[in-house]
């Protein structure tokens, strides 16, 4: 595939009825690759050069934002309607809805090599799904609106799954693979930026130590958050306002908690700090380091990159906050022995 040499189509009074009705249904609903060319529409030829993001350009149908390591819609910048293009063996088309100025939107891509569909409800709610045609092989990505995010990739038999609370999380996880189904889309959908390239400048950052050196411990995170339910009006203010002080180093150890042992103040307070957390700008190496620095799946996830000295400067970062050091990386004779058992 190479989606960045696909340019934005001129066709935008086209409607596409079929993908208009689409909308209606949930994502789940929606069938994958059913939505191929339209019989007797004329598609858009114009072509573009290979950085142009086309549709998802800057002056393009909609724009998309990294946030916190999701991907969402930038809901004031977009135009309702439906495009569609093609150029020699290349096919794409994209429609877009609004509700109350929140917008939704159904993409096709169609290639020899690849063939790719996704959908977003709300801004938010994604389902991304790539399929390889010659191998076989399909991977999809679940985002919901709030909570993990989940990849599964399949090629034959064989399935495997993923979950995290980022997209950097699930390109740790297999980086081959992910970049080979996603790292295209996303450096489009992004006006290239590549996930992988934060990947790598989010590791510089936190190994730098510079990032953690005012993180917050994970005892004192879960004190004030215990301080949410108190009886006290003062106590539960000056609770959330430390929280919001300390800023995003605290989302992902509150993510970690669960709800049963939160009492119903506690979990409207904390929704309103992850709200207020929220930024609007998009991510850099920077920001999503500070908002990783104090989660440890993410931390285990790099773990087998790092060299010594710097698994000695991640423990002892997670030592000071609290939480659970990393080994180091087993042996080739261990993993096979390991993976044996």
């Amino acid at each position: 595939m190479d989606p960045e040499g696909i340019g934005e189509g001129e066709g935008s009074g086209m409607r596409w009825s079929l993908l208009i009705a689409v909308f209606g249904l949930s994502i789940a609903d929606v069938p994958s690759f059913a939505q191929g060319r339209p019989d007797g529409q004329r598609p858009s030829t114009t072509s573009s050069t290979p950085e142009d993001a086309g549709f998802f350009a800057s002056k393009g149908v909609v724009r998309f934002q990294l946030i916190q390591g999701r991907l969402c819609l930038d809901a004031p910048r977009h135009r309702k309607g439906s495009q569609n293009r093609e150029d020699g063996q290349v096919y794409e088309s994209i429609t877009v809805t609004a509700q109350r100025g929140i917008p939704s939107l159904h993409y096709v891509y169609q290639a020899p090599q690849q063939h790719l569909t996704l959908s977003v409800q709300q801004a938010t709610a994604m389902r991304l799904e790539s399929f390889a045609p010659e191998t076989g092989e399909r991977s999809i990505l679940e985002q919901p609106a709030v909570g993990e995010i989940t990849w599964t990739h399949r090629r034959g038999d064989l399935e495997s799954t993923f979950q995290g609370a980022t997209l950097l999380h699930l390109r740790c996880s297999d980086p081959v693979s992910f970049d080979h189904h996603f790292g295209a889309i996303f450096a489009r959908l992004l006006r290239g930026q590549s996930i992988g390239n934060l990947c790598r400048g989010v590791d510089a950052e936190l190994l730098r130590g510079t990032v953690g050196v005012d993180a917050p411990e994970l005892q004192q995170i879960e004190r004030y958050v215990w301080q949410l339910r108190s009886s006290k009006r003062s106590k539960r203010l000056e609770a959330e306002q430390t929280l919001l002080e300390w800023g995003t180093p605290i989302v992902s150890v509150i993510q970690s908690l669960s709800p049963e042992d939160l009492d119903p103040e506690q979990r409207e307070r904390i929704r309103h700090i992850l709200k207020r957390l929220r930024p609007r700008d998009n991510d850099t190496s920077a920001s999503l380091a500070r908002l990783l620095i104090n989660d440890q799946q993410y931390w285990s996830l790099i773990a087998d990159h790092l060299s010594p000295s710097q698994l000695v400067r991640a423990n002892n970062h997670l030592h000071r906050v609290g939480l659970k050091t990393l080994q180091p990386s087993a042996g080739p004779v261990e993993r096979i022995a390991a993976a044996r058992d």
